[in-house]
């Protein structure tokens, strides 16, 4: 979700979605009428000509018709031999694109051996005689043109993969809706499973192609499915590309080869799982004499409780409704840095073959993500090999079809994992944070310093230079792009304004500057610093609405009737002002507590001429300010929250680090009545800018949306709850709302919102052009028909799109839309600024909207890079605060003599496999699994002297019951360690306690809700936490 970042703006629903959702329905045999233009087809193109499944033509001796009708006779026979029509020849890896292209083959698939072996030897050759390029301009290197029909053929080469198709036939295809666009992902829990999230609106001939697309809602309907690296064909996550759907025929093999195979090996490892359960029971019935039989029965838990998702191929998973094939990467995902490791170990079993020293050559990549594929690297390009645990970064490069894996450049050596720097700087490599220092023609496109606002700039502004404007923000914050004005007006209304930093007046379109911003697409937070978008001299200066001095701005104000909080009319405008003074959430807290402010705190007052020290009445007007914010902003979060939006809040950790960077403090982080009175301008301010340019612009409009849940998900959590009691109405956000506020125990609504996330999908950046219905805009969590990102520009790039559409609509309807627009109240204020100050400031008015909006289609790369970054820009934030946790908490083991911390967790799921958990006091979640606990007889810490075993669970109803034997070990130094620990009593899970002789047993029985003991071990080398059952003394 969206989360409140340091108290900003709430933006609900950014959950990571995944793929596994899909209907049972079979695709329909749709291609046989789709023709491609005639022509002779080469042998290299085979599989794209048989893409298509056209008819073979007959040859014919009738001859052909001229243009006035009359059939031209064929030509006459003669006594030279005629040359014969080339035929395709035989080619072993053709088999390997049969199942996706549809053509019938019964082959089954070879395994790997030395034919591979030769390819990986030719991809090595190949890689050196044609150096990678850039994948923007090697996807369609394959494409070559096409020999005369009499032209002796070439022996096909051997391909692992289909060539893509040219950009002119994919476009072309598009356009007739043979194929459709979108992004890809792959399930990083099953690698062979891909699945493609259509970015645009199914053009009407696509749906008429494919009927299964007619009811296509992006973000809530069933995803393309993809089953295997054929299918993806050399695309990896994040990648836009064109998919063709695939016929029945060819799903049908796809899913043999690659679903029903799991599900097979799913079977089998649930019957397994359920035979060793039967032994365990008989054991446990063979050492207590005096249990009954009927105590303890095996497990009864359904399929649909199994802890497996969908997505690991578990049994009873619908078959997804639509299959494809990617055929073509439209827009290659710019992140292609990866770490990894670097041997000399071949991806197979290597041989004595006469490829061998081709395969000396190279040294092999393997990605720390496993959803990447292997890559090679030239054994030149590294001057030293790393060692076996030495994380490399390199750049991945092109991928020829005719190559089994990319090719790789090599980059550096990171060095060995274990330390906060080195893990830190995998993080960042991994995520593609850039680190590197801004270059200089980049640094050229900024204003010489000291610098002051041009005097033509003012005459073009609207001057609030004397209204009372101040900043809250975290008292750590150096990029302050937000202030807040408030003023009371004679008819008893408050004039309210937000003030955002005008970034985009300073980074100019089309400007190196603008590239990078563009390229970055978003500040990454870290524990212990930040990695700015922009120069410091803009994010802390220029931009900074630091207290005292003059700044420029985009000003949204609002005149707004106090008693229901209801806004009667708004303006928009480009302004200059000089903020008062800076506040933290702190300080704004102790107002709203009833204090004063500190007289600490510089404050500052502009009096026509010149910034001078605030006087007592500005500092009361300032306090006075905070008051009406608070009280306008309880009303309007009262209502919003009663006309149906959702706020889910997850576990947010603080660190306090000492002066060498390491953690000595951890603590959840507090959100205050300060912190939502901000957040409630900013959604406003959000909301009303998107309502302003998409009335402007309704085809090139950068809007933010947010798909309601996923449905099978959302309905697995309700069912668990029920179990428990809990029922959740999902009619829509506003019920699901509803129903957590009923919930008054704090610890249960809190694992219940925590429940709640794991559906919801991501928010997401799109351009309106790809949309055509206006309903699918809504962004679900904040119930609003319109949404957009303005108030951060210093921290993201699509804030800054969003300010340069704002320039354009100013520069052609001026500071306020007179139009009917139902978000926008036509009334226009007589309190608003009176001002000269009408359309664009920097760009004439006739060039703004071709400046200053971009191409629906450019629109669209940007939203979608501004999404890939600001998704790896919370990975890398959360994988950072991990980082730092695990380093906390083995501190706290050493200074405790302990090998890990015990805490309280609870039980969020239960089912056949184990049992989930959350940890609200350090936000850990997690699955302990039954039957690894009984492989492993440390999975259990002990509170006392005895060693425990798990012998039998049972799962019925959302409760397990587990039985355990054990036996005293006075030499169990563990246990000793751990038993003064221990700070909180589950026995009430305690059942029954049975002696038989020096073994005893006991039974338990959790459900959710339910709190446990348990033990949070750190592992700083990888970086990464068990959690183990911590058995209570008996």
């Amino acid at each position: 979700m969206d989360k409140v970042h340091s108290g900003r703006e709430g933006q609900g629903g950014d959950s990571g979605a995944s793929g596994g959702r899909a209907r049972q329905a079979g695709a329909s045999d749709r291609d046989q009428n789709h023709q491609p233009s005639a022509g002779p087809v080469a042998p290299a193109e085979a599989a794209t000509a048989a893409n298509t499944q056209e008819p073979r033509a007959k040859p014919s001796r009738r001859g052909k018709k001229s243009q006035n009708g009359q059939r031209k006779p064929a030509p006459k026979q003669t006594g030279e031999p005629q040359q014969p029509q080339p035929q395709p020849q035989k080619n072993r890896y053709r088999r390997k694109t049969q199942a996706i292209d549809g053509i019938d083959g019964d082959q089954p698939a070879a395994k790997p051996g030395l034919r591979a072996r030769k390819n990986m030897a030719e991809t090595a050759t190949n890689w050196r005689a044609h150096p990678a390029k850039d994948p923007l301009q090697a996807q369609d290197s394959n494409q070559g043109p096409e020999p005369a029909a009499d032209a002796p053929q070439p022996k096909p080469p051997r391909r692992a993969f289909a060539d893509h198709y040219a950009p002119k036939k994919v476009d072309a295809w598009l356009a007739a809706g043979r194929l459709v666009r979108g992004v890809l992902r792959i399930n990083p829990r099953n690698t062979a499973d891909a699945y493609v999230s259509l970015d645009q609106t199914p053009s009407a001939q696509a749906q008429r192609n494919y009927p299964e697309l007619s009811n296509y809602v992006i973000g809530s309907s069933d995803d393309i499915y993809l089953g295997g690296s054929e299918c993806r064909n050399r695309a990896i996550s994040g990648d836009i590309v064109a998919v063709k759907i695939l016929t029945a025929k060819a799903a049908q093999r796809v899913y043999a080869r690659h679903r029903r195979g799991g599900d097979r090996r799913m079977d089998k490892m649930a019957a397994d799982r359920r035979a060793r359960m039967d032994r365990m029971a008989d054991s446990v019935r063979a050492v207590s004499a005096n249990m009954a039989p009927d105590d303890v029965t095996p497990c009864e838990a359904s399929s649909e409780d199994s802890l497996e998702s969908a997505e690991n191929g578990r049994t009873g998973a619908r078959v997804p409704a639509l299959f494809g094939t990617v055929v073509a990467i439209i827009t290659p995902n710019s992140d292609r840095t990866f770490v990894g490791t670097l041997s000399n170990r071949p991806p197979v079993a290597k041989g004595p073959s006469e490829c061998d020293s081709e395969l000396a050559n190279v040294l092999w990549f393997r990605p720390l993500d496993k959803a990447l594929p292997i890559m090679f690297v030239p054994k030149a390009s590294v001057a030293k090999q790393p060692r076996t645990n030495e994380i490399c970064a390199v750049h991945m490069g092109a991928w020829d079809a005719a190559s089994l894996y990319p090719s790789a450049k090599y980059l550096r050596s990171l060095g060995e994992r274990g330390s906060l720097e080195i893990e830190t700087e995998l993080i960042l490599e991994e995520n593609s944070v850039s680190t590197e220092a801004f270059a200089p023609g980049v640094l050229r496109c900024l204003p010489k310093t000291p610098w002051r606002i041009p005097s033509t700039e003012l005459k073009c502004r609207t001057d609030l230079r004397q209204e009372c404007v101040f900043s809250i923000d975290p008292p750590t914050a150096r990029d302050l792009d937000d202030a807040v004005s408030c003023r009371e007006l004679p008819n008893g209304n408050v004039l309210i304004g937000v003030h955002i930093a005008d970034v985009s007046y300073f980074v100019r379109p089309r400007t190196a500057l603008d590239r990078m911003a563009q390229q970055r697409a978003t500040t990454t937070y870290m524990v212990q610093r930040a990695y700015p978008m922009l120069p410091s001299v803009l994010c802390e200066d220029l931009c900074s609405l630091n207290a005292g001095v003059d700044r420029l701005a985009f000003s949204v104000m609002w005149e707004i009737e106090p008693a229901t909080a209801t806004v009667c009319s708004t303006w928009f405008g480009r302004t200059v002002i000089s903020s008062a003074c800076k506040l933290s959430y702190d300080d704004a807290q102790h107002v709203i507590d009833g204090g004063h402010l500190s007289k600490s705190i510089a404050c500052f007052e502009h009096n026509g001429a010149r910034t001078r020290p605030a006087s007592a009445q500005r500092r009361n007007e300032i306090e006075a300010s905070i008051g009406w914010f608070y009280r306008l902003s309880l009303i309007m979060r009262k209502r919003r929250f009663d006309t149906g939006a959702l706020s889910l809040h997850s576990a947010r950790l603080s660190f306090e680090l000492d002066d060498a960077g390491q953690p000595v403090a951890c603590q959840p982080y507090a959100i205050k009545d300060s912190n939502r009175l901000i957040e409630e301008f900013m959604l406003l301010a959000n909301m009303s800018v998107a309502a302003r340019i998409e009335a402007s612009f309704p085809d090139s409009a950068l809007l933010r949306r947010h798909a309601p849940p996923l449905e099978r998900r959302l309905e697995d959590v309700c069912r668990q709850l029920a179990h428990a009691g809990i029922e959740i109405d999902t009619q829509s956000a506003g019920t699901i709302s509803d129903s957590i506020r009923r919930i008054s125990d704090a610890d249960t609504r809190y694992t219940v919102e925590e429940m709640l996330t794991q559906p919801m999908q991501r928010a997401a950046y799109f351009s309106t052009h790809a949309i055509e219905d206006c309903a699918e805009y809504r962004h679900y969590a904040l119930n609003a028909p319109l949404y957009t990102h303005f108030t951060s520009p210093i921290r993201r790039y699509a804030d800054v799109i969003v300010h340069r559409l704002l320039e354009a609509s100013l520069a052609v309807h001026g500071n306020h839309v007179t139009a009917e627009h139902a978000l926008l109240p036509p009334y226009y204020s007589p309190f608003f600024p009176r001002t000269n100050a009408t359309g664009s400031l920097t760009t004439a008015i006739h060039d703004s909207q071709s400046i200053l909006v971009p191409a629906p289609e450019l629109l669209a790369i940007m939203a979608h890079q501004c999404n890939l970054r600001k998704d790896a820009a919370k990975k890398a934030q959360d994988a950072s605060s991990k980082l730092f946790l695990v380093n906390y908490l083995a501190a706290t083991a050493l200074r405790t003599s302990a090998p890990g911390v015990i805490t309280q967790a609870i039980v969020t799921k239960v089912g056949e496999n184990g049992i989930s958990f959350v940890t609200p006091l350090f936000g850990v979640d997690g699955i302990i699994y039954m039957d690894r606990i009984a492989d492993r007889k440390n999975q259990v810490v002990s509170a006392d002297g005895r060693k425990w075993k798990l012998h039998l669970w049972s799962v019925k109803q959302a409760s397990v019951t587990l039985v355990w034997t054990a036996t005293p070990d006075p030499k169990d130094q563990l246990a000793s360690k751990l038993s003064a620990l221990v700070i909180d009593d589950t026995r009430h899970a305690v059942v029954s306690l049975q002696h038989n002789g020096a073994v005893e047993t006991v039974t338990q029985t959790y459900c959710i809700f339910n709190k446990i003991s348990v033990c949070i071990i750190p592992e700083t080398s990888p970086p990464d936490l068990t959690v183990k059952l911590v058995m209570p003394g008996v």
